[in-house]
């Protein structure tokens, strides 16, 4: 959900007025809240995406669309297949082919023991349409999405394909998951404080913070 970051950064200095910030922090004085204005609003694209990448995945929102073009480097609809996926990716949603039985939301690494198994020998122990594998990994193109593995042939299709984007700000919005706000928030409050030098009002606000993650 897009949010205007002037009503966010006005949402983190009540976080830090609660939180009680001195006044030095939020001040009445133009220049000084202009100063800290600037800072929230610095801070907000990096509390959002501390956040959004931590979260459990039932409080994310539904994402962005990918997978416009599959490669497949056996035959079509056999075996795993490759998506290049977006420059602003950050994080899965969901992913399934259409002779998959259930989507995958959480995707490996090539650093996980599991990865290693999906190009082995061993047909039982690589992804399936009964129990799919998706990896993430770097490549020269960049982040590719690799998922193991299908069986139905050319009649296979993307069922869906979802991902959180990195957040960032665009004409004066940034995009959140909307369970999410309030967590992002506190944690940007969190950040303000921290950087402040206001070491105990930071640690309470980063416990709201991961209590609204929950």
């Amino acid at each position: 959900m897009d949010y205007s970051v002037t009503d966010l950064v006005a949402e983190v200095r009540v976080a830090l007025d609660l939180n009680c910030v001195d006044a030095q922090l939020i001040s009445d004085n133009d220049r000084d809240t202009l100063l800290i204005d600037r800072l929230i609003e610095s801070k907000l694209p990096h509390a959002a995406r501390i956040v959004e990448t931590a979260a459990p995945a039932h409080l994310l929102d539904s994402g962005k669309a990918f997978g416009a073009s599959i490669g497949w480097p056996a035959d079509v609809g056999v075996g795993y297949g490759i998506i290049h996926l977006p420059d602003d990716f950050m994080r899965l949603v969901c992913f399934q082919m259409s002779d998959w039985c259930r989507p995958v939301t959480e995707a490996i690494t090539e650093e996980s023991p599991l990865y290693d198994l999906q190009r082995g020998s061993v047909a039982s122990l690589r992804g399936n349409p009964e129990n799919p594998v998706v990896a993430i990994t770097k490549q020269p193109v960049g982040l590719v999405l690799e998922f193991y593995s299908c069986t139905q042939g050319s009649s296979v299709t993307l069922r869906r394909a979802r991902y959180i984007p990195v957040p960032r700000i665009v004409s004066g919005g940034i995009n959140l998951c909307e369970k999410l706000k309030g967590a992002v928030v506190h944690y940007c409050a969190h950040l303000v404080a921290d950087a402040t030098q206001h070491f105990e009002q930071s640690a309470a606000l980063l416990k709201v913070s991961q209590s609204l993650m929950q």
